[in-house]
């Protein structure tokens, strides 16, 4: 190298600009993590739900997420003395398509997203008798589910000060045996990039 220094600083200089641009461009893939607020609306329960994605670009407005999120119910909407004890909870797997609705200049982007979803949980429900409505004696029905549903998000992603992290804010909705929407959520999201450019 001692003999042709000039070749080593023309290499240098060419890849300069890709290496301090290179952080402008997004990665294929990206990894994110958040949580937010839930709502059984079926058993008219609110809880929290933490998840995470990961997501690969594979066009300029097209993605694919593989999401894996946990729900707990926290209280009841509705307050009557039966309720008291109600909760549900579940694990939810959720491949989706995405796509971009709204691209700006600026990083702000809007999408929607489709695609089925794994719910592995249950609920249970205290409830008076139907045949006699007068005994005193409420019973808890327990349901277990292993089931794929339907789950539609729409998402609006922003860019933050670092480059490599993007904030985000979704709302989805999950609707599985013939009722839509089971599950709304509300969750706050923080993305990083993964791998190259």
């Amino acid at each position: 190298m001692k003999k042709h220094p000039h070749i080593l600083l023309i290499c240098i200089i060419c890849l300069l600009p890709m290496i301090a641009f290179s952080q402008e461009k997004e990665s294929k893939f990206q990894y994110s993590f958040g949580g937010g607020i839930t709502t059984d609306n079926n058993n008219l329960l609110w809880g929290l739900n933490l998840g995470t994605e990961l997501n690969y670009r594979f066009a300029k407005r097209f993605s694919l997420n593989t999401g894996l999120s946990f729900y707990q119910s926290l209280g009841n909407l509705e307050k009557n003395e039966l309720s008291d004890i109600d909760q549900s909870s579940g694990i939810f797997i959720s491949p989706t398509l995405r796509y971009d609705i709204i691209q700006r200049d600026s990083g702000f982007k809007l999408a929607f997203g489709a695609g089925p979803s794994l719910q592995l949980g249950g609920e249970s429900v205290r409830v008076r008798s139907f045949f006699n409505p007068d005994d005193p004696v409420p019973f808890t029905i327990i349901n277990k589910y292993q089931r794929v549903g339907l789950l539609l998000e729409l998402e609006a992603a922003w860019k933050s000060k670092n480059p490599n992290i993007r904030n985000a804010v979704g709302v989805s909705a999950y609707g599985a045996d013939y009722y839509f929407p089971w599950f709304i959520n509300a969750t706050y999201k923080v993305r990083f990039q993964l791998g190259k450019k």
